[in-house]
């Protein structure tokens, strides 16, 4: 029973609330019933059994004190007839008298037994009374004067006794049972009142949960405590269709906001990609004007080889042209035409030199230009290429005055893009030609390390002029800025080192300077970069 109430919750969680009301109404009622129908059937029992031992005890004194004359006198008939008397009670079974001398065990002196053929044992036992076999047996010593003269034996049959107490459980058993059923139909009359008002609740709870229409309200019962809980729920959907009120307006404003950010955004990436397309453009005209420069540069430097190598054509023709009158003319000596032949020679001389000065000059610039246009990868010798770069600026650095010097080894050989790496150094060269020696006295020297550092290749670029201010030095890598403007610096020279170095080379970049002491710049780059597609 105990371990049946224990498991009871369990059972019901997931039964109807008005299902579980009843279950527990009745579980209360039939524990209640079932205690007290035993309490009550336990003690009528064990009332009629002390009645029935109290009565025997009283029945079985009586006997004895009216039986001790008879008994003295062994007058057999008279005990036969005065035990006789006990059949006013019909549960008495047997009445047994038994005569007792000192030092002899009892005899059976006279007895009663109405209407059973089982005689009286021949000993009556020890004194007292007990139970046994459905039967109630009472043995007392019957005395005289205080002397004890035999012994009186009792039997009284239970059954009566049985009889009686199974229509009183029967009778109290039918009591129970009714109660039972009065209890049953109050819980199934008292089901609409007790849950009824957590039914709606939980109704409308469901509405709620559905249709999201947070107007809807429970109905009040009482001002109990489920009345109470009603209040607190209306309450509650009351706050809810508030804050979803609320929520509506901000999400309606927060829409808004949203579709402004969009066409904002929208804006800002529009404005995003022109800016990049002028900044693509301008890089790409930075890059044309350097070109531009170097052609100019390269021009003015053929100019000088192909002029003395014109004037030495001319001084050549005008002796040719002498050396035919006087050959016609016949006035042509050996000295004249020994004269012509050095001429001649030294002519040519300077010709085919100045010829091949602006030869040079012209594949330096051709190949430079090439590579800086193309920007294709192919294998080259980066002293050579460093020395065809330098010549192609020539023009620039002997304008200037400043000394450049070259650490390359010979053998060094790159499969990279020539023409990333040409443009990296133009625009040192001429980064420092602009910021580094502000004063055309001044001269200066650069200087152009390279060497192999395992699968890398180090570039050091440095120069001994101004140096670069510290809140200056963080942002020369920024496009656009620069501390010449109007004065030939547009501010995108190192903007274009940086993105040449990080995404064509795949490399870093790092610089030091400090006002003064010059500016080193250091170039770490893969000696086989990758493609910029892969």
């Amino acid at each position: 029973m105990i371990g049946w109430l224990r498991a009871l919750p369990g059972r019901l969680r997931d039964v109807p609330i008005r299902r579980k009301l009843t279950v527990v109404m009745l579980a209360s009622t039939a524990v209640a019933l079932l205690v007290s129908g035993t309490a009550l059937i336990g003690y009528a029992w064990a009332a009629a059994r002390a009645a029935a031992r109290a009565d025997l005890e009283s029945v079985s004194h009586i006997a004895a004190d009216s039986t001790t004359a008879a008994l003295a006198f062994r007058d057999a008939a008279a005990a036969g007839e005065l035990l006789s008397a006990l059949n006013a009670k019909p549960d008495i079974e047997m009445a047994c008298l038994y005569a007792a001398e000192d030092g002899e065990p009892p005899i059976l002196f006279a007895g009663h037994v109405p209407g059973r053929a089982q005689p009286c044992p021949a000993q009556p036992g020890a004194a007292g009374v007990r139970e046994q076999l459905g039967r109630l047996e009472a043995i007392r010593a019957v005395q005289q004067g205080g002397d004890r003269i035999g012994w009186l034996l009792v039997v009284q049959n239970l059954a009566p006794l049985q009889r009686n107490l199974s229509v009183q459980i029967t009778i109290t058993l039918a009591i129970l049972a009714a109660s039972f059923l009065v209890s049953l139909s109050i819980a199934w009359a008292m089901q609409p009142a007790l849950a009824g008002p957590i039914l709606g609740l939980a109704a409308v709870a469901r509405r709620v949960s559905e249709s999201r229409d947070y107007s809807l309200r429970a109905r009040k019962y009482g001002d109990d405590e489920v009345g109470h809980l009603v209040d607190d729920f209306n309450l509650m959907l009351e706050q809810i269709a508030h804050r979803d009120r609320e929520l509506g307006h901000a999400r309606d404003a927060l829409a808004e906001q949203v579709a402004d950010k969009s066409r904002a955004n929208l804006e800002l990436r529009e404005a995003l990609l022109r800016l990049q397309e002028t900044q693509a453009q301008l890089v790409q005209s930075e890059r044309l004007a350097s070109l531009g420069g170097l052609v100019a540069g390269v021009a003015h430097e053929i100019n000088t080889p192909v002029g003395v190598g014109v004037t030495a054509a001319s001084t050549l023709e005008d002796r040719t042209r002498e050396i035919e009158h006087m050959y016609q003319q016949q006035l042509l000596r050996r000295s004249d035409l020994e004269r012509f032949v050095t001429v001649a020679r030294e002519s040519s001389q300077i010709i085919l030199r100045n010829l091949q000065r602006a030869a040079d000059l012209i594949h330096s610039f051709k190949q430079v230009a090439v590579d800086q246009s193309s920007g294709e990868r192919r294998r080259f010798h980066v002293k050579g290429y460093i020395e065809e770069v330098l010549l192609s600026l020539a023009p620039k650095t002997k304008k200037s005055g400043h000394s450049v010097q070259v650490e390359c080894p010979d053998d060094l050989e790159l499969d990279s893009y020539p023409g990333a790496f040409a443009q990296i150094l133009t625009n040192f060269v001429s980064n420092s030609l602009l910021h580094g020696y502000p004063d055309p006295a001044l001269r200066g020297t650069i200087r152009i390390q390279v060497h192999r550092d395992g699968d890398h290749v180090v570039l050091r670029y440095s120069d001994d002029g101004a140096g670069i201010a510290e809140e200056h030095l963080k942002r020369i890598y920024d496009p656009f800025f620069t501390t010449k403007r109007g004065a030939g610096g547009s501010g995108l020279g190192l903007h274009i080192v940086y993105n040449l170095v990080h995404q064509l080379l795949g490399g870093t970049i790092d610089a030091r300077s400090a006002p003064g002491r010059g500016t080193e710049f250091t170039v770490r780059f893969p000696a086989a970069p990758r493609s910029p597609s892969s």
